[in-house]
């Protein structure tokens, strides 16, 4: 397995996905630009390319990609966190429904088994055409690589403060509990970026949906009163 060099990590790229996964090394420490850059100049010096390690290469970066993104993003929706959870859970007992079936046919001293019945196969399957190459993979990812925006690198201010959704909703609904009511124009003009407004616009978005607002304006154009029901 390729391995990588930064200022954080130093070592093969599966132990650094990992790692992160683990929740051992934070991934927004990891700059996956300059692990691009890497791996396209050992791409670049490797005489004989072999497939499969491009493809571990594609399938960790996106994983990685994916963690990063969660990481910078204000909130996840709950309802696929949900979703995704139940979907663990149950993988997680038909494993266990499948330990105790082990482990009563060993009880009976049965030490081989037959298959009962065909596996079924629910993965999905990718079968290349003779014609590709692993030339072919390794051109497709340079390309899309280099039509990637450049990061920028923000100030470490910007990176230490985050805009949280649900924390938003809270504060909305602690100061509706205190005054009774507010205007839209004042939450936006106390945004202090960009960010603030989005996510305040969506707290007050999901707070009409469940029902916890009532929205009131008496002319065209006038401020939104928001009140608390």
């Amino acid at each position: 397995m390729y391995e990588i060099k930064t200022e954080k990590f130093n070592g093969p790229l599966d132990l650094l996905l990992q790692l992160i996964e683990k929740q051992k090394l934070e991934i927004t420490e990891i700059t996956l630009s300059q692990v691009t850059d890497q791996y396209i100049q050992y791409l670049e010096g490797m005489e004989n390319k072999q497939a499969d390690e491009l493809a571990d290469f594609l399938v960790i970066a996106a994983r990685l990609l994916l963690l990063k993104s969660k990481a910078l993003l204000p909130y996840l929706e709950q309802e696929e966190e949900l979703d995704d959870l139940e979907k663990q859970l149950k993988m997680y007992k038909e494993f266990i429904d499948a330990s105790k079936k082990i482990q009563e046919l060993i009880g009976q001293k049965r030490f081989t088994f037959s298959r009962q019945k065909p596996i079924a196969r629910t993965e999905i399957e990718f079968s290349p055409p003779q014609e590709l190459k692993v030339h072919n993979l390794k051109e497709s990812l340079l390309i899309i690589l280099r039509r990637l925006d450049p990061l920028v690198k923000l100030p470490r201010q910007m990176m230490e403060k985050t805009v949280s959704l649900q924390q938003t909703i809270f504060d909305i609904q602690k100061y509706l509990k205190t005054k009774g009511k507010m205007g839209f124009n004042q939450i936006m003009t106390d945004s202090k970026s960009k960010t603030e407004v989005i996510v305040n616009f969506l707290a007050l978005l999901e707070l009409v949906k469940q029902r916890h607002l009532k929205l009131k304006q008496t002319k065209n154009f006038e401020d939104i009163i928001i009140e608390k029901i």
